[in-house]
């Protein structure tokens, strides 16, 4: 896959056990305002159950070197995007944020910060991309209505 250098680039950091769902939905938001989003890299969870959630692209298992490969990524990105939903920030993405913060990186959050520790270094994804919201909710009826007739299938 070629990609524009000029491009904007991101990974979206969140749970990946709580809020997969929503994390894919951004994604495909995201794309939709043309935006390469390198993270998550598939929309299927192999490990089911485990905490540490794998998906059947990921390159590696191991947890230390995926989450290099995950700041590797960062540190190619032109910002990014947290799927701080319900609040919820998780022990992995708070050190994405942490790490992204020392990057000198811009941080966009599906809903607003509520830790005023990172509130400064953040804006809504709806302050640069005014759509994204209601694109945001669409994708996320698609992506819940493609989960459940996969889950029948089984």
């Amino acid at each position: 896959m070629s990609t524009n250098s000029n491009a904007l680039q991101t990974i979206i950091s969140g749970s990946y056990r709580k809020h997969f769902d929503e994390m894919l939905a951004l994604k495909r938001a995201l794309v939709t305002e043309s935006v390469l989003v390198t993270a998550p890299v598939s929309d299927i969870v192999v490990n089911v159950g485990e905490e540490f959630a794998l998906l059947d692209e990921d390159p590696i298992e191991d947890p230390r070197a995926l989450q290099d490969s995950i700041f590797a990524m960062i540190r190619r990105s032109s910002f990014l995007v947290l799927a701080n939903v319900d609040g919820y920030l998780g022990t992995a993405a708070t050190m994405e944020v942490g790490y992204a913060i020392a990057q000198g990186l811009q941080i966009l959050t599906l809903e607003p910060m509520n830790d005023p520790n990172i509130a400064g270094y953040t804006r809504t994804l709806s302050e640069v991309f005014p759509q994204i919201r209601s694109r945001f909710e669409a994708e996320l009826q698609v992506v819940r209505e493609l989960t459940h007739n996969e889950a029948i299938v089984r």
